[in-house]
């Protein structure tokens, strides 16, 4: 080897060097930036976890492990049983963890309130505790914004979460533009998927997910992602999966299905109508069968009119818990990782 080619071998080896330490050196930054940002909006730092995804492909291991923001108020009756939904959609052993958040909108809730204060850092503590015995990590946080679903949709961005899961009554119509109810709000100002849910009693009593897919939601780039978290529920609950779709073939979507990481048995049926799928869920459901419908923002390929107010068609169904997942937008290749790879 001539002195030349050695003189060149050996800038290429320390040229590597230094940019393989220059790239640590900026991914240690990223991660101290982060932390700070974290700490600067309240969050307090999750619970050490047991990483069950030892992989260098932090993307995949999310997918599985979402990162979830859940907003909640002192006074929402059913907090407990969103945490708990929030909990059993994550992966059981993962080390992601779920970001508790109170928004502060009126002087009565003030944060630097000491009264104020106490009740809603017990609030998130009382949550907490139930997180450490499902073994979920948890960041808490407050806000103090007039704007509530500015500061919901500000923090999913801040804490890079991967899904919002928020309290929803179930008799309002959602996506009603007049109503400027925070929940509408929220859906016009993210594309992350956000699952709205109205769980009527524990959620350790559900024995099925009932799975609502209206026409075209599987051409959708977040279906797949909706479908998986449905398994993850189903499995973790261990209850079994009933999918109403509105074609005849139901074999194309027992096939789309199967797609899909996580096996666990399902049942298909086909209805013609919202009228007929109201009819079947009346006389075919249980008080301990959890509704889901699969929905996407209006004007979205899957949109249906029927989606304001689907809750309606449910309201004398002996199913007492409705949801519905607003699916993920503007991300065609993030589904990918949610099918099976053989």
């Amino acid at each position: 080897m001539t002195t030349i080619t050695l003189i060149v071998v050996s800038s290429v080896l320390v040229a590597g060097v230094l940019l393989a330490l220059a790239g640590v050196g900026i991914k240690r930054r990223r991660s101290a930036t982060s932390a700070d940002e974290t700490r600067e909006e309240g969050f307090s730092p999750p619970s050490p976890q047991l990483s069950l995804f030892d992989t260098e492909d932090v993307d995949d291991a999310r997918a599985i492990d979402p990162r979830i923001l859940l907003p909640v108020t002192v006074d929402q009756a059913n907090s407990d049983r969103l945490f708990d939904l929030a909990c059993s959609i994550k992966h059981r052993y993962g080390d992601e963890p779920i970001h508790l958040f109170t928004v502060c909108s009126d002087t009565r809730d003030e944060p630097n309130d000491g009264t104020a204060a106490d009740e809603i850092t017990a609030f998130h503590d009382g949550l907490a505790e139930v997180g450490r015995d499902r073994t979920t990590a948890v960041q808490t946080g407050t806000s103090r914004d007039d704007d509530v679903a500015e500061s919901i949709v500000r923090t999913a961005h801040e804490t890079d979460a991967d899904l919002l899961v928020m309290d929803w009554d179930g008799t309002r119509p959602v996506l009603d533009a007049s109503d400027g109810r925070t929940i509408d709000r929220v859906l016009s100002r993210t594309d992350l998927p956000v699952y709205l849910a109205q769980i009527d009693d524990s959620l350790a009593e559900i024995d099925r997910v009932h799975v609502v897919v209206p026409r075209q939601t599987d051409h959708h780039e977040g279906f797949y992602e909706a479908i998986y978290n449905v398994k993850q529920l189903a499995s973790v609950l261990e209850a079994g999966i009933s999918v109403s779709v509105f074609e005849q073939n139901v074999q194309q979507y027992r096939t789309l299905f199967d797609l899909v990481e996580i096996d666990i048995p399902a049942e298909f049926s086909s209805v013609a109508s919202w009228r007929d799928l109201q009819s079947s869920l009346e006389t075919e459901t249980t008080p301990e069968e959890l509704i889901v419908t699969l929905a996407v923002r209006e004007g979205e390929i899957g949109w249906d009119d029927e989606l304001r107010t689907v809750s309606n068609r449910f309201a004398d169904a002996p199913a007492r818990s409705l949801a519905l997942f607003f699916l993920r937008e503007d991300e065609p290749d993030h589904d990918d990782r949610f099918l099976r790879t053989e």
